[in-house]
């Protein structure tokens, strides 16, 4: 092997598990003999902790592959190609990307070949360790099935109130009755069962005495102790089996890095659950008292729902939350959500008090009433419109086609660089490069098409039964029952910001009937007073 000074290590671990067992610095230890023995000096690290190999995006893989530019190492050190990536794909994508940077990838387990004809069968090697470490995955959650139905635990995480105790000898790992929280899981379902409490209500009083929750943080959640009273464990069953990982449908981080594609949890369907039998903390009869009360809870506050909130779901504070009905007895409000769900800690909300929901309700939908009525002033802002839009939709299609034809050339473009790359013309970080931003402007372009395509009408909106439009809805508001209120507010409000209590900024919207029955909306804004 030729003399390699300078170089760079990477190392990574998928799980916390692998975490706490170290691994990273075992890596570390493999690699820095490995420098030792052949008189390499080691000047960077880049590590990523519980990151998963199916995923090509990861921190320090990233830095790693901008590094790559900057010529301050000679060759880069893993232990084995699984810790640089699981798939082959990613792995050879990689490799080719610090070949032609003169970097080179060292594997201490299984050294890069540096012929082609090698290098196609260490490729066919790969395959064949990605289809085994799929039939050893397979193989272990086979395994785990088959230990969860002989009755034994499968994993060590125990609930709220039990120890997992490992196995010893011949008796299995098994949950131990934890009685500090024990006390407190009993505690817990006779507020629900016996004294009615909420689960809200509970979390208060949790917080009140000061009883920590599982992870030793001093405010519990509504949605931990939901998922307490639901555990079937505390009457003696645990289960396995009962959820499955999968690729979130609506991920809260939409960008950013990912530690694992598959980071969300549905509910499998209950036949595939396998119970296990765990010592129980509570009975039978108080968890099914407790749930019945539950649900009680549910049937008296919808049967008990004093004021039906006109405009729930439309009405915002100003400081950018979302306001709900909120409220006792003859007293209903629209209060920020910061100052519900942010107990016990302090909101940041500046507006102190809610609004009077019965009275931003009246006004509200008066306003709306009495500008229907206003035939003139509403065909004065529809006319005032449908010149914006016929003014918008001229140029729009001008436009459109300077786009499509700047769309065209660009396909065209990316044609010919195609072209230079299989002829040899240019590298591939060049081809990569000019691609990236050849698909940038690209995708730029289409979005502009795409907006201006929204603002065109399918056909021409027509102004001339405007008047019978306006007479007709003013009737259908003026004599609408609860739901019909409820029903127009969905269409005709956007949203309703208040701040103070005396102000309420309404957006609203008014449809037109179009020639061929199409919808098109005149938005509107309204300032109006509350008392």
């Amino acid at each position: 092997m030729e003399e390699i000074k300078k170089v760079a290590a990477y190392c990574r671990v998928s799980t916390d598990r692998q975490k706490e067992e170290q691994t990273i610095e075992v890596q570390k230890r493999f690699i820095r003999e490995w420098a030792e023995k052949n008189n390499a000096v080691i000047t960077d690290w880049y590590l990523d902790d519980g990151w998963s190999g199916d995923l090509i995006a990861r921190p320090e893989l990233d830095r790693l592959r901008e590094d790559v530019n900057k010529g301050i190492w000679e060759a880069i050190v893993f232990i084995d190609r699984d810790r640089l990536a699981r798939n082959l794909p990613y792995q050879e994508y990689v490799i080719k990307e610090l070949l032609e940077k003169d970097i080179k990838p060292i594997f201490i387990n299984n050294p890069l070949a540096d012929d082609a004809q090698t290098r196609v069968l260490q490729q066919f090697y790969g395959i064949v360790a990605e289809m085994e470490r799929i039939n050893i995955a397979e193989r272990m959650r086979k395994g785990k099935i088959h230990k969860a139905k002989s009755g034994k635990l499968v994993g060590h995480t125990a609930p709220y109130g039990y120890r997992y105790i490992p196995k010893v000898g011949e008796i299995e790992g098994h949950f131990e009755v934890y009685e500090p929280e024990a006390e407190i899981v009993r505690m817990i379902f006779h507020w629900v069962a016996d004294e009615g409490y909420s689960m809200r209500g509970v979390v208060r009083e949790l917080y009140k005495r000061k009883i920590p929750s599982a992870k030793g943080k001093t405010r519990w959640v509504k949605s931990s102790v939901e998922r307490l009273l639901n555990r079937e464990d505390y009457i003696g069953t645990s289960y396995y089996n009962r959820r499955m990982a999968v690729v979130p449908k609506h991920p809260q981080k939409v960008n950013g890095y990912k530690k694992i594609k598959k980071s969300s949890r549905k509910l499998r369907p209950k036949e595939e659950w396998i119970a296990i039998p765990v010592l129980a903390i509570i009975d039978k009869e108080l968890f099914e008292k407790t749930h019945k009360r539950l649900q009680e809870n549910q049937i008296y506050n919808w049967r008990n729902k004093k004021y039906d909130y006109l405009l729930v779901n439309k009405i915002f504070c100003n400081c950018g939350y979302r306001r709900i009905g909120d409220g006792v007895k003859d007293h209903h409000y629209y209060r920020c959500t910061q100052k519900i769900y942010k107990f016990p800690y302090t909101d940041k909300c500046i507006y102190k008090s809610g609004v009077n929901a019965e009275i931003l309700d009246t006004v509200v939908w008066n306003k709306l009433v009495s500008l229907i009525a206003e035939k003139q002033l509403i065909k004065q802002q529809a006319e005032r419109w449908k010149a914006k839009l016929d003014k918008t939709t001229t140029k729009s299609f001008g436009s459109q086609d300077r786009l499509k034809i700047a769309l065209e050339k660009l396909g065209d473009e990316e044609k010919r660089l195609l072209q230079a790359y299989t002829t040899n013309l240019i590298n591939f970080e060049g081809f990569k490069k000019s691609a990236e931003e050849i698909k940038a402007k690209k995708e730029l372009l289409q979005s502009e098409i795409i907006k201006l395509e929204s603002r065109i009408p399918d056909e021409e909106v027509s102004l001339d039964s405007f008047e019978d439009i306006c007479e007709s809805m003013f009737y259908a508001l003026k004599y609408a029952d609860a739901a019909k209120k409820r029903e127009y507010i969905k269409n005709l409000i956007v949203s309703i910001y208040v701040g103070e209590r005396r102000k309420a900024l309404v957006n609203g919207r008014i449809p037109l009937i179009a020639q061929g029955q199409n919808i098109q909306d005149v938005l509107i804004s309204r300032d109006c007073g509350v008392s």
